[in-house]
């Protein structure tokens, strides 16, 4: 078997982190190969017509490790520029209660004002607290959130500062103990009640964490403290939370260009068929269908490795105590996406913007992982009649996803969410239930071809057994045990979304090639043009 092509780093999976470490690895001169196994731009396509698998708001996107990797990237201006306020309503599905929000924002302001987080009004303090007061009169909502906003603030900074630190952008220099040790002294402790002034079992204290499923990856119930203070201040920044037109899939595809800009390759159509790795290092990959192999310095895994095993990666090569970590993770809910086409006349005149249904029963709602919890997403119709609304459900782990469609319209127009809508549906599909695209009645759409069917993995929220994530936000360091095999991807910081895989991913890339050094990587030529 020959080694046809050579790469400094080869990237395996489809994670943002990938794409950030390839993007940055490539412009410091390195010849870099991404082979995503999955769709790597954010999308899965019917009929060529895009669908976007994450349609959840960018929170994260002007955060510092986003900013700094941006900088780099030469994108931070034209990302900056594309920040907005979300606009419209927001309304709160509850145990037996109703709450409509108007979302803040900053209007006159500018984006750069927006986005620098200026003074303004606060999502969790102005409409939703009269809201709050009409539904629980005597209820003191608006100095639970106040104190919130107080904890919410001193940890971001604390936050910002932890993932800036040198131990933070190296690869497993988060982990080292001492440094757990010091910081995890620093930040408030699990058992804070930061909502104190509410009633124990009021259901504002789980409308409080209902976004913490659908915008980063562990299980609310492993969530540190801190991490879902960082959420909550995310959401109710001064002037409303940010988002970005297209969302995730807007961001894959600036970090797809900046690598093919910087001679990177993206080959999605190849298969890999086994991680070559000799003598405790990876040498490189082979091809399904292929004779020849590609050879490579370092190697990074950007998805969930436990997809790997048995296939790509042979676990007989891997280090015992990786296997062992590896077998100690595990999905405790998944989140099932379903998209609608929705004839304007089917949608309620106050369902627009963003909806969050939670379970008619709570509960204890970060032990029960926030399994129930319904996402409706409204988007614009352009000069259509139609819109496309995208719903997210937080389902468990034993729940058959072929059996989701009717059971989640069901609840939302029990709900009064989406009610008598299924005589208005012109389109209904899912990526992951094996089932084809219908109208709301269950009729086929041969308009969109054949088959339709699909059967994608669900995004999970993570668990690990017999221990607690670090710092409540980690769970897989970068180290692999093999000398230059990495990890970074959403298993590497879950608990910080976006933002975890976009610091997992500096520090990746900086076992590859040192940041503000060009090296000499076989394209440094070819890797100089247009800096950005």
């Amino acid at each position: 078997m020959a080694t046809t092509n050579h790469y400094d780093l080869i990237v395996l999976g489809d994670h943002v982190a990938g794409l950030v470490a390839a993007a940055l690895v490539a412009r410091r001169g390195k010849r870099v190969l991404v082979i995503p196994q999955g769709p790597i731009d954010g999308h899965y396509r019917l009929n060529r017509r895009p669908f976007a698998l994450d349609p959840a708001p960018v929170l994260h996107a002007s955060c510092p490790a986003v900013r700094r990797v941006f900088e780099e990237l030469g994108l931070w201006t034209q990302s900056r520029r594309e920040l907005r306020p979300m606009a419209g309503m927001m309304h709160w599905a509850l145990a037996g209660a109703r709450l409509d929000e108007v979302l803040a924002s900053t209007a006159g302001a500018g984006v750069a004002s927006a986005v620098e987080g200026a003074d303004g009004p606060r999502a969790w303090t102005e409409s939703l607290a009269d809201e709050a007061a009409r539904e629980w009169p005597g209820v003191p909502a608006a100095s639970a959130w106040a104190l919130r906003r107080q904890w919410s603030d001193a940890t971001d900074a604390l936050f910002d500062e932890l993932l800036a630190s040198d131990n933070a952008l190296v690869a497993d220099g988060f982990w080292a103990r001492r440094f757990l040790g010091r910081v995890a002294s620093q930040l408030p402790p699990d058992n804070l009640d930061e909502l104190e002034p509410l009633p124990a079992a009021h259901p504002l204290r789980a409308q409080a964490r209902a976004l913490e499923p659908w915008v980063q990856h562990l299980a609310p119930a492993q969530l540190g403290k801190a991490a879902s203070l960082r959420i909550a201040g995310l959401w109710g920044r001064p002037g409303g939370p940010l988002d970005r037109p297209g969302g995730v899939a807007s961001l894959r595809e600036q970090l797809i260009q900046r690598i093919q800009l910087k001679s990177g390759e993206v080959k999605p159509k190849l298969r890999v068929a086994e991680v070559l790795i000799k003598r405790g290092r990876v040498t490189g990959v082979s091809l399904l269908g292929k004779r020849d192999r590609y050879g490579c310095d370092h190697m990074l895994i950007a998805c969930d490795p436990r997809r790997l095993l048995d296939g790509a990666l042979v676990p007989e090569t891997l280090p015992k105590p990786l296997l062992v970590s590896l077998a100690a993770i595990h999905g405790a809910a998944y989140r099932y996406l379903l998209h609608l086409d929705l004839d304007a006349r089917g949608l309620g005149p106050g369902l627009e913007g963003l909806t969050v249904c939670l379970p008619a029963s709570a509960g204890d709602y970060a032990a029960k992982a926030g399994v129930g919890t319904t996402y409706v997403r409204v988007g614009e119709s352009g000069r259509s009649e139609l819109r496309p609304v995208a719903i997210v459900r937080v389902v468990g782990p034993s729940e058959d996803p072929s059996e989701l469609r009717e059971r989640v319209l069901d609840d939302l127009e029990v709900r009064g969410v989406l009610p008598f809508a299924r005589p208005w549906i012109r389109l209904m599909h899912s990526p992951h239930d094996g089932r084809g695209a219908t109208d709301g009645e269950g009729r086929a759409l041969a308009s969109l071809g054949s088959d339709t069917a699909l059967s994608l993995p669900m995004d999970p929220l993570y668990a690990v057994d017999g221990a607690v994530p670090s710092l409540g936000v980690g769970l897989l360091p970068h180290s692999s045990g093999v000398k230059n095999l990495h990890f970074a991807s959403r298993l590497t910081y879950p608990g910080l979304g976006l933002e975890g895989e976009f610091t997992a991913a500096w520090a990746a890339a900086g076992a590859v090639a040192q940041a503000g050094r060009s090296g000499l990587g076989r394209n440094l030529f070819l890797g100089r043009g247009n800096r950005g």
